[in-house]
């Protein structure tokens, strides 16, 4: 009895130290379970809101492509079956989350946070917009560049069961495809303390499944899937123009030129480079995107962690796009199936 009092005793003991020592963690989890717990409690079943005589007819539409696509990725990609998106929460015009991404001030590199069980991550994510901005300032204060975006789609990796979001709606049948089952890879793929490789394998899994998808309901030739695929070239395009820019802002810094200045000349020449980068978007050709739309969307007041949510999402692919053409002959499907079974949860 003594021996095993001692022993519970002890564990105790390391809890009560685990969490005292991760008290702000154990908050912050708390608060995110509470956030995604309020999504599954107030979401309503697809079904009910087909059935319903008031939902508009346009979004009805968009559901049963969601509905399509999600048993295509099941049957056909062979991607997890889960109850995820069977269900649809209305944010009411709020944004899907906050997500915080923090950088080093003078390098392209990332803040990252640890977490229990997923590992380290380069974003924290809120559904409070108050505290994403009191995080991010504290990075700031930090010395850290941050900044706060708002995703278009949110996965708990399986966790929950993940609802649509009402913001979903607003995609067109491509890129809605392309979201679902890019979320849908999420809970089948998962690697521990990678969240480049993940976020890489399922942006090239969404892309590469929605290219199937509109193949199978629309034929190979079909302009819906040209449209797509053009879009896709552009954004690879402009992912790979930021990633080498990436690079060669981040040898700047490491310049002993740069290094050797006060940090308030860093600040300006940062800005200078960084907004050089910018202008050389005048000089890349695009079949679809307007240069003009893209940088009054998405260019403004830019930083370091701008550059490197591309390195989070973009710079695998090629080696992903290598794999696929040089280990399985071009044959995603294949490609799918190895990588399923090398990183299946």
């Amino acid at each position: 009895m003594r021996l095993r009092n001692k022993i519970i005793l002890s564990v105790l003991t390391l809890l009560t130290i685990l969490l005292l020592t991760n008290c702000e963690l154990v908050i912050y989890g708390i608060k995110q379970g509470k956030g995604q717990l309020e999504m599954v409690r107030n979401a309503v079943p697809i079904s009910d809101l087909l059935n319903d005589p008031e939902y508009p007819d346009s979004l009805k539409s968009k559901l049963k492509i969601i509905q399509e696509v999600r048993q295509f990725a099941i049957n056909n990609l062979k991607l997890k079956d889960s109850p995820n998106y069977q269900a649809v929460y209305d944010l009411k015009g709020r944004a899907t989350a906050y997500v915080v991404q923090g950088c080093e001030k003078y390098r392209v590199k990332k803040y990252v946070w640890k977490f229990p069980i997923v590992g380290k991550l380069p974003y924290k994510g809120y559904f409070n917009e108050d505290e994403a901005k009191a995080e991010a300032k504290k990075l700031e204060d930090k010395g850290y560049d941050a900044r706060i975006v708002n995703p278009s789609g949110w996965s708990t990796m399986g966790w929950f069961k993940d609802p649509v979001l009402s913001s979903m709606l607003n995609r067109d049948e491509s890129f809605l495809a392309d979201l679902i089952i890019h979320e849908l890879t999420h809970s089948t793929v998962f690697v521990k303390d990678d969240s480049d490789l993940n976020e890489n394998i399922a942006d090239y899994v969404g892309e590469n499944g929605a290219k199937y998808y509109l193949a199978h309901k629309y034929g190979d030739t079909s302009s819906v899937l040209q449209n797509y695929k053009d879009i896709i070239e552009d954004n690879e395009k402009l992912a790979t123009y930021f990633l080498v820019q990436a690079h060669k802002l981040d040898s700047f810094y490491c310049t002993q030129q740069f290094l050797a200045l006060p940090d308030s000349i860093k600040d300006i020449q940062k800005q200078e480079f960084i907004q050089n980068i910018i202008y050389g978007i005048d000089s890349l050709n695009f079949k679809v995107l307007s240069i003009s739309k893209l940088k009054n969307a998405r260019l403004k007041k830019i930083n370091n962690t701008f550059f490197t949510s591309y390195m989070t999402y973009y710079n695998r692919k090629d080696s992903l796009r290598l794999q696929c053409k040089e280990d399985f002959n071009g044959d995603f499907l294949k490609q799918l199936e190895f990588l399923k079974e090398k990183y299946g949860k």
